[in-house]
């Protein structure tokens, strides 16, 4: 009676690591977004697929299982807040620097994610997910992990931004929501200032235009929006070459490109679920509130599919396609931010998905086990046991 029980393990093994749902359409035709607020909460429901075309870079393929959903607070709070805002990371209420998987979402549906590559501890550029996977980054500044649900950015999303209408010169659009409810902007904040740590600006917290060590922003911009704190997506990104994997990345001078840490809680009558919830305002503290008086929270309208993407056919270059989504993209499209003469990547990954040096590959940019050796791991598991 071993027998059975084995194959049925052996069995359960391959469904469970084998099994992958549904490819995303290439062309972005896949792509649903909606939001909602019910009192105190704000719910986004979207489909993992990207909004735009998406090209395989590494060996990974953009799956999805079907419908996610995030909940955060629609009038988010600042858990420890003090006179100059939250300018230390002993204020975090969320350390993202090991936090792998959905951290927030974006409004192309694909994934906001932290530096973290999946193996280091983020301590600095050289440890992130840029500089250890940015030559698996897709003409859009986007990738896929080996799990379904898993299209998602490390580094601004070129694409989205593109038609958020970015301007050089000009604050950044929001290109989506953090776990805590705060809004989320591209590379660039007020009067266009592209957006750095205030320890490597040199600049105040609070005072001048740059960011803490975690990449959030503190003050008021009642220009741009109702919240006295957002978090960017820093580094500004060539992106009009449509080149894949795509080019200019942001460098050491702007890390971190994504946040690695959050600083709201889930205050009392805010339900916060999924994307790596954040934990609720301490007992007995409702938080600082993380916008101005007299705000009124909206729900974002969903985007169409964008059709100035780069569609790309293969590694190097653009061209038209057709699909539910387009029946024709662009060969290409010029954004502002490629005027900026910033850093870009240093100790650039070769062609074929070699590390930068020192560099280790993480889980995200590894191949997929496959159902081949996923059933010979558990035919030996089961003869073993059977000995």
């Amino acid at each position: 009676m071993v027998w059975p029980l084995l194959l049925s393990l052996a069995l359960g093994t391959l469904l469970l690591i084998g099994g992958r749902g549904a490819t995303c359409p290439t062309d972005g035709s896949g792509f649903t977004y909606s939001e909602t607020i019910s009192g105190d909460t704000r719910t986004i429901t979207w489909t993992p697929c990207p909004n735009h075309a998406w090209k395989a870079i590494n060996p990974n393929v953009a799956n999805y299982s079907g419908t996610l959903t995030l909940r955060v607070p629609a009038y988010p709070k600042l858990e420890n807040a003090t006179a100059d805002g939250v300018k230390s990371v002993a204020s975090r209420t969320c350390d993202l620097t090991r936090q792998g998987g959905t951290v927030g979402v974006l409004f192309n549906g694909a994934a906001l994610y932290s530096p973290f590559d999946g193996k280091n501890t983020v301590t600095g550029y050289q440890t992130s997910a840029t500089y250890a996977e940015g030559d698996s980054f897709d003409s859009c500044g986007c990738h896929t992990a080996p799990q379904d649900n898993s299209y998602h950015c490390h580094v601004s999303p070129t694409c989205l931004l593109a038609q958020l209408g970015e301007q050089g010169g000009q604050h950044s659009p929001q290109v989506g929501w953090a776990a805590d409810g705060f809004p989320v902007y591209g590379p660039h904040g007020k009067d266009g200032v592209a957006m750095r740590t205030c320890t490597e600006s040199g600049g105040t917290f609070g005072v001048d235009v740059c960011t803490n060590d975690d990449g959030g922003y503190f003050g008021e911009l009642p220009d741009v929006d109702g919240y006295v704190f957002r978090y960017h997506l820093q580094g500004p990104i060539c992106s009009d070459a449509c080149a894949n994997p795509i080019t200019g990345l942001p460098g050491e001078g702007y890390h971190p490109h994504t946040p690695t840490g959050f600083y709201g809680c889930c205050p009392s009558g805010a339900t916060c679920s999924g994307g790596n919830a954040v934990p609720a305002c301490s007992t007995g503290s409702s938080g600082a509130d993380g916008y101005t008086s007299g705000f009124v929270p909206t729900a974002r309208a969903a985007l169409g599919t964008f059709c100035d993407a780069c569609y790309s056919s293969g590694q190097g270059g653009a061209s038209e396609t057709t699909g539910s989504g387009c029946a024709k993209a662009s060969e290409g499209f010029t954004l502002a931010t490629c005027a900026f003469a910033g850093p870009v990547l240093e100790g650039t990954p070769a062609p074929g998905g070699t590390p930068a040096p020192g560099a280790t590959p993480s889980p995200s940019s590894a191949t997929a086990p496959s159902n081949v050796a996923i059933a010979a791991a558990a035919a030996a598991v089961a003869v073993a046991w059977a000995a």
